[in-house]
């Protein structure tokens, strides 16, 4: 029978330096010590965050018809060629400001080129390891100002989501990777959030983040 060996480590950490071998980490109790994979992105300063423009207050995001074409997005990632993100959480929510009513429908989908024409309110994604290790190399927008992207020409629908705001106060719409199957968006590439409200004066709260890697480390 194989044996594995592990050195047990709960109290302190031995940290090593980058391309050096180190040995399995247990506990006490002989148990395998292994990091939820999103958390160790998040040490690893993979993870990016985008979200609402002023933290006191929501986005004009919504369009109250937004048709079939697609070109309307309310946020707007674009990935670059050379670089793969994976969705990871999107949460959206009535600020309460604007007149209130159903959001018929909130939609996430992807695409198989960049998006982008003009328009909307370009955003830094921020990185959720607060020393800054990495910065993304996509591009963000949201719609505040209403994006207009090019014709869409892999739009993959992956989640729909609703909420009528006249009864489900302050309640978000959340969206997670850990509960449904994420998309791998290989740039180029496009990640895309649509937001139908009834009244284009509803404002929104949100906040979307997804995983960044170079290609090459992935292929």
């Amino acid at each position: 029978m194989a044996e594995m060996r592990a050195v047990v480590q709960q109290d302190s950490y031995s940290p090593q330096a980058e391309n050096q071998f180190v040995g399995v980490r247990a506990n006490p109790r002989g148990e395998i010590v292994t990091p939820d994979w999103f958390t160790q992105l998040v040490l690893d300063g993979r993870v990016y965050n985008i979200s609402s423009s002023v933290q006191e207050a929501g986005d004009l995001l919504g369009e109250t018809g937004p048709g079939s074409n697609n070109i309307n997005p309310s946020i707007l990632v674009d990935v670059p060629s050379g670089t793969t993100i994976i969705p990871l959480e999107l949460t959206l929510m009535p600020e309460g400001t604007g007149t209130t009513g159903d959001w018929p429908i909130v939609r996430m989908s992807t695409d198989d080129g960049t998006r982008y024409s003009s328009g909307g309110a370009s955003i830094t994604p921020l990185n959720m390891r607060k020393d800054d290790p990495n910065t993304s190399s996509t591009s963000a927008y949201q719609g505040g100002t209403q994006i207009v992207a090019s014709s869409n020409t892999d739009d993959d629908t992956i989640w729909y989501g609703s909420v009528d705001t006249s009864i489900r106060v302050n309640q978000p719409l959340y969206w997670s990777a850990k509960n449904n199957l994420a998309p791998c968006l290989i740039g180029p590439a496009a990640l895309l959030v649509f937001v139908q409200v009834n009244n284009v004066d509803e404002e929104v709260l949100w906040s979307l983040k997804w995983a960044e890697f170079s290609t090459s480390d992935i292929t």
